[in-house]
């Protein structure tokens, strides 16, 4: 049994990983802590946590509400160009919009009164060795609690890092990936704490190259055909809107789930081609290449000194990864039916 925090920052593709780790048998949810990222404050990252639990029949599952800021940040204009982003979208797609990161509803319970940062030191402390923390979004509250608390690095059983890019082209600047773009800082300190990093780029989950891994409207129509519970029903509703904009304006196959394939290289790693432990660094001074993460490979002149204790994901069966997805969200409604 993998036991996990999952640290996001509630995007469409984040509620999708809540779900998955929900239905997997081999994983226990520990608990979900929320951070600032692309979904808007963390106050509505919250609210999403706490709603999707709630219709996964999940409200055992502590939910702690973590940074509400980067550690530095980026110039303010840059920092709301996903706002921006958004209205864009608007022009293009009209009404199909109204589905696409709909404001949290009402909570339906608060979440607890302990930090996502305490918490996440907390839990790793209390269980050395057992613990995996899946940070889907900026890597804030996990940057956090190594700076609080240095010795969580080594009682810790792996942190994953969801973002980068390597072959594929950046989201936010050629060379990089929002969640590191967002807070480069952060990331900076996870990947130079010498804990175990499995790191998840956009080549693995945003490129065409994986196109089995995606998402698609066939998808959809295949959970809606089987027997259907508020968690099939939730995504057969939520998800079209998401699969036409990857589609229609990203020019990708389908809606990618980058956050549960973070999520599966904790409880499917055989899915998984790896590369060797290497020392990998960010990037964080000019504006084109803030951001860019770079994993020390082969020989340079120029000594550059840290861990090497990364993993990167460098090839996934997307095939076999979708199947499991699909499976898990109907095992989930079976069971929460029971």
């Amino acid at each position: 049994m993998e036991r996990i925090i999952l640290d996001i920052d509630g995007a469409g593709d984040d509620q999708l990983a809540i779900l998955y780790a929900l239905g997997r048998p081999d994983i226990r949810l520990e608990g979900v802590t929320c951070c600032h990222g692309a979904a808007g404050s963390v106050a509505q990252v919250t609210g999403v946590a706490i709603n999707v639990l709630h219709i996964a029949g999940a409200d055992d599952v502590p939910v702690a509400t973590g940074a509400w800021r980067p550690i530095v940040g980026n110039p303010a204009a840059d920092m709301e160009a996903p706002v921006h982003f958004e209205k864009r979208l608007h022009s293009r797609f009209g009404d199909r919009l109204e589905g696409f990161n709909r404001p949290a509803p009402p909570r339906v319970r608060e979440p607890m009164a302990t930090h996502a940062v305490d918490f996440i030191i907390r839990t790793i402390r209390e269980n050395p060795g057992e613990i995996s923390v899946v940070a889907t979004g900026p890597q804030t509250n996990v940057a956090m609690a190594l700076r609080q608390a240095p010795d969580i690095a080594d009682k810790v059983k792996r942190f994953v890092v969801l973002g980068v890019c390597f072959r594929t082209p950046g989201n936010m600047t050629p060379v990089s990936e929002y969640n590191i773009w967002a807070d480069p800082e952060a990331a900076k300190v996870v990947l130079n704490s010498g804990a175990p990093v499995i790191l998840v780029p956009l080549d693995i989950c945003e490129d065409n190259r994986v196109a089995a891994s995606m998402l698609t409207r066939d998808d959809l129509a295949d959970l809606a055909a089987g027997p259907r519970g508020p968690v099939v029903d939730q995504v057969v509703d939520t998800f079209p809107i998401y699969i036409d904009i990857w589609r229609e304006f990203f020019a990708l196959v389908g809606f990618p789930l980058d956050d549960a394939i973070a999520v599966a290289t904790v409880c499917a790693p055989q899915l998984f081609a790896m590369s060797a432990p290497l020392h990998v660094d960010v990037a964080l001074s000019e504006r084109l290449v803030r951001g860019q993460t770079v994993a020390h490979r082969g020989r340079q002149i120029l000594p550059f000194d840290g861990p090497q204790t990364t993993r990167i994901c460098e090839g996934l069966d997307g095939a076999a990864f979708l199947k499991g997805f699909r499976q898990a969200l109907r095992d989930l409604d079976r069971r929460s039916a029971r």
